[in-house]
């Protein structure tokens, strides 16, 4: 009787996603091929990531709240500088709050840091582990040559005015002589009254003159950075209903368009980005979080028309940990991603280049279980895959 029992629940556990082989010889060959095993305590040689050719934007996918993510970040962060030439990181966090921390990058400011991260009390990103990053990118960044410094840009809708108001304040010209109307605006903003960071892009409309002067060379960031508050504003106008539905991409929107400002300011540079994984699928999908419908950012960021079309490469760093009574858990979801090519890797953190000439997972197969079109392959949704095992959670900020 047990041995039927066991029987029955092996065929039940083989039937679940994330169960079974159902990978062909040539998918589990190119894997054998390509796997490569990381030690995230060590930089990545030259060529480690793959096939980089015609990619002007990486974006990493992670889940917020695991602390190898934070590890990995550095990992890319450090190769994609070192070796492709990136100097700006675009990150998941407020057009303002971007201006703050590219502060600290610069300064090592540990006031701008601080205040950064206490305005995070409360949410996924108020870790050690996000102080630690930060850190040591700042350590990074002071030892480089003025011209290879990295920068950091918030594409995010800014969740926190407070820190939007003090990233703003770097903008402003304190000695400028503006008129008083324009003067009481910019001065209630820059306290964080979000009222008025709502009525300064209208103010920088209707008196553009008075903006420039109080803004000099900054102008331009600052018209971007009360464009991008009044997408905040309709954000979180919607109800909490609407906010949370698997088809609100008013954030996806913000981001493509701080994307666009600062592309046509550097041309010539390419971007690393850090931001969830929902964010970073690069073909429409249904997933735990999200509805097919759902226009995401690297999605925009591909699209006829981007300045950056055809040269997206995503990088999806998934999760798998072992738990009690032999169950395994996913990050992304084993309902949304096919673990079972990869079950021979689990309980080690590899990188996998699923773009390489001859890839199955470029003709054809697909580990997405829920896309929208079944024409697709992998790489259209993902390029490169991080499997990181056994992941603990990120520790709370003291």
């Amino acid at each position: 009787m047990r041995a039927m029992v066991g029987i029955a629940l092996a065929a039940a556990l083989l039937a679940l996603p994330g169960c079974g082989t159902g990978i062909s010889d040539a998918a589990r060959e190119y894997l054998e091929r390509q796997a490569n095993p990381l030690d995230l305590e060590q930089p990545l040689a030259k060529g480690s990531i793959g096939n980089v050719d015609g990619y002007r934007v990486f974006l990493a996918g992670e889940t917020h709240t695991k602390a190898k993510d934070k590890q990995a970040e550095k990992l890319l962060v450090r190769y994609f500088h070192e070796h492709e030439g990136v100097r700006y990181l675009l990150w998941e966090t407020g057009f303002g709050s971007g201006l703050l921390l590219d502060r600290y990058l610069q300064t090592g400011s540990a006031d701008e840091l601080d205040f950064y991260l206490e305005q995070l009390s409360g949410t996924m990103g108020y870790t050690q582990e996000e102080r630690d990053f930060w850190v040591w990118l700042r350590e990074y960044n002071a030892a480089l040559p003025d011209q290879q410094k990295l920068h950091v840009i918030g594409l995010d809708v800014d969740h926190q005015p407070e820190t939007a108001a003090r990233g703003l304040s770097l903008l402003a010209d304190g000695s400028a002589d503006v008129g008083e109307a324009f003067a009481v605006t910019l001065e209630r903003a820059l306290s964080g009254d979000v009222q008025a960071l709502e009525e300064l892009g209208q103010a920088i409309r209707k008196q553009p003159e008075e903006a420039q002067a109080a803004f000099g060379s900054s102008y331009g960031w600052a018209v971007q950075f009360a464009e991008n508050f009044d997408r905040t504003v309709r954000y979180y106008r919607g109800t909490e209903a609407e906010r949370s539905s698997k088809s609100n991409d008013l954030r996806d929107e913000a981001m493509m368009a701080n994307f666009q400002f600062v592309a046509e300011r550097y041309p010539q540079e390419a971007f690393f980005g850090e931001l969830g994984s929902e964010h970073v699928i690069r073909s429409a999908c249904e997933t735990e979080f999200c509805s097919s419908t759902y226009n995401r950012f690297a999605m925009r960021l591909d699209a006829a028309g981007s300045p950056v079309a055809g040269a997206v490469c995503s990088i999806l760093l998934a999760h798998t940990e072992q738990g009690p009574l032999l169950l395994r858990s996913y990050s992304p979801s084993n309902a949304d991603l096919d673990y079972r090519p990869f079950e021979q890797w689990f309980g080690q953190d590899v990188l996998f280049s699923l773009d390489e000439a001859g890839s199955p997972f470029a003709a054809g197969q697909s580990l997405v279980n829920q896309g929208t079109d079944e024409g697709l392959s992998t790489t259209d949704y993902f390029q490169k895959m991080v499997l990181l095992s056994d992941s603990p959670d990120c520790t709370p900020l003291n």
